[in-house]
């Protein structure tokens, strides 16, 4: 039931990746206390820090116990301090349980096997875990990631769409390559390792070309005509449209987190619909491939026995999956992205089709926030 209770509000906020919309929300404020239990799990396994796989099986069940005697040692001392049960979960995370967190473990390579290098590498491990758990928790990205796949499907008929409008364009341009010797000698032939670095950077400028285009689509989305217009978008919120405020200003302008999280919302929703539709190249490549390209095809542009993946035979033809066509399949996928990522920013029509959905969801938001402010 739609309701005006401030915290009903707030977790909706937090649900739909938007934490910042929350007033006076502290982005410091027990960060690491609500992330306690990943923290926890992390600091226990952390054991492992002090095996070398070198050891005897002896040595490293000793190392294992040992390691993690002393982290329940160093957590029930934590508990005593603090003056609770010796083997109660933490009910907060402070500084001396981050201290803890991080170097507690460290000492684990030391004394098993004084291996500073490893306690080096221990420490950063822990500090990238928390800085990586504080960006996680602070901006919400599980429930925005959770948010956002369930609007992909939800509006996948929608991104087929898209698909379809890009493929005769794409097929015109990328076909070319997809039959063309040169590319399976260079994407059909390259490592795991240069391909993986190949798609890692079509996937950076896919993602530039979409960040330049979300300001724009981002720009007058919290302008409102009257307090009607913003009733009429928190339809299926959880929250009951008060009087409108006394103030001739709806709502309080975005400030910058605001903004910088509304960015954060775009660019995850918009960036899981441009791999999906990469995810349909590649699918499609490797259909086209399966039908056309023959083994000895391969052989022939490649002068290599292609590495044969699997055999299928359909309706007395026989299909080939290669990892030569794999790759070039992978290759061409994100390669898609970049040309869909520019391709909606030069369309006009392709262009308000892709943000339509998220452009939406945004003003939704935006206007649940102005009621939620309003109702303080």
């Amino acid at each position: 039931m739609p309701s005006n209770d401030r915290k009903v509000t707030e977790r909706w906020f937090q649900r739909r990746g938007v934490p910042f919309f929350i007033v006076d929300y502290n982005a410091a404020e027990d960060v690491f206390t609500r992330a306690a239990p990943v923290l926890t799990l992390v600091f226990l396994f952390s054991a492992i820090s002090a095996i070398d796989l070198d050891w005897p099986t002896a040595g490293i069940v000793v190392a294992s116990i040992g390691g993690l005697v002393l982290l329940i040692s160093a957590w029930i001392l934590l508990n005593k301090l603090r003056g609770r049960r010796l083997l109660a979960p933490p009910e907060r995370i402070g500084r001396i349980e981050l201290a803890a967190f991080v170097l507690v473990p460290t000492m684990l390579p030391l004394l098993f096997g004084g291996d500073l290098t490893g306690a080096l590498l221990t420490v950063t491990t822990m500090l990238i875990i928390l800085g990586v758990v504080y960006l996680v928790t602070v901006y919400a990205l599980v429930s925005l990631a959770l948010w956002a796949a369930k609007e992909m499907l939800r509006t996948l008929g929608r991104t087929f769409r898209l698909f379809t409008r890009g493929l005769p364009l794409l097929l015109l341009g990328f076909m070319f390559l997809f039959i063309n010797a040169e590319a399976w000698q260079s994407a059909g032939q390259i490592s795991l390792v240069h391909l993986g670095a190949v798609a890692a950077l079509f996937i950076l400028l896919a993602a530039a070309f979409l960040m330049t285009q979300i300001p724009r689509e981002m720009r007058g989305l919290n302008d409102w005509e009257s307090w009607s217009e913003i009733v009429a978008h928190v339809e299926e919120a959880p929250v009951i449209v008060d009087e409108p405020p006394s103030s001739t200003e709806l709502t309080a302008p975005l400030g910058n987190l605001e903004k910088a999280n509304l960015f954060l919302v775009f660019s995850v929703t918009q960036g899981l619909r441009l791999l999906l539709v990469s995810a349909m190249v590649g699918a499609l490549f490797v259909v086209i491939g399966l039908i056309v390209i023959s083994p000895e095809t391969i052989t022939l542009w490649t002068q290599q026995s292609p590495d044969v993946i699997a055999r299928y035979t359909v309706f007395d033809i026989d299909l080939v999956l290669t990892a030569e066509l794999i790759q070039v399949s992978v290759f061409l996928a994100f390669f898609a992205a970049v040309y869909f990522s520019v391709y909606t920013t030069t369309n006009a029509t392709l262009r308000e089709e892709f943000f339509e959905d998220m452009v939406g969801e945004a003003r939704q938001n935006l206007a649940v926030r102005a009621v939620y402010r309003n109702s303080l």
